[in-house]
C-alpha cells in the first residue's frame, strides 16, 4: 500500500508549517507526538480543498479531511458566517459527518444551516438551533480530537491505495 502520488505534494506542505514539531513524518498521522494531529489535519484539509485534485480519483476519506476540516478552519475563522463560505459544500460537509459516526453534529449543524438561512444569517438564530441538537461531540474541542483520532485510528485502510 502506498499513498497516492498526489497528495505528496500537500502532504509535505502541510509538514513544513512553522506550527508543527520539525520532526513530523509526511504520514503525520503516524507521529508519536500527537500533538501537531489537529493542526496538521486543519491544515491538509484546507489544502486539499482548495486544490485541483479530483475527489473521485483519491480514496474516500481524503475527500472527508478536505471537507470536516476545512469546515472546522472555516468556523474558527468566521464563525456562523462560515455558511456563506461553504454554501455549496454544505450537503457533502453533512454526509461526511455522517460517514465519519458523528451523526449527532451532522443534524445540529443541519438545524443551524436552515436557521442561518431562514433568518437571512442571525447569529442568534442559528446558534439556538444548533444547540437544540447537543451532542457529546459539540465543543469544538472535543469534535476535532474525535476527527483527528478517527484518521489516526483508520489510516491505514483510509488514506493508501494499492502499489501499481
Amino acid at each position: 500500500m502506498r499513498l497516492p502520488f498526489v497528495v505528496v505534494p500537500l502532504l509535505e506542505e502541510t509538514v513544513s508549517r512553522k506550527h508543527l514539531p520539525k520532526d513530523y513524518p509526511i504520514e503525520f498521522w503516524k507521529a508519536e507526538n500527537h500533538r501537531g494531529w489537529i493542526d496538521a489535519f486543519m491544515v491538509f484539509g484546507s489544502l486539499l480543498f482548495y486544490s485541483d485534485i479530483p475527489e473521485e480519483s483519491l480514496p474516500r476519506a481524503y475527500a472527508q479531511v478536505a471537507y470536516l476540516f476545512d469546515w472546522e478552519a472555516q468556523c474558527q475563522r468566521s464563525g456562523w458566517s462560515a455558511f456563506d463560505n461553504r454554501h455549496d459544500a454544505m450537503d457533502r460537509i453533512l454526509e461526511s459527518y455522517c460517514e465519519v459516526g458523528l451523526a449527532g453534529e451532522a443534524a445540529a449543524l443541519k438545524a443551524a444551516y436552515q436557521a442561518w438561512l431562514g433568518t437571512s444569517g442571525s447569529f442568534e438564530s442559528t446558534s439556538q438551533a444548533y444547540d437544540e441538537f447537543s451532542h457529546e461531540f459539540s465543543i469544538d474541542l472535543d469534535r476535532l480530537e474525535y476527527l483527528a483520532a478517527y484518521f489516526v485510528d483508520h489510516a491505514d485502510r483510509l488514506f493508501y491505495v494499492p502499489e501499481a
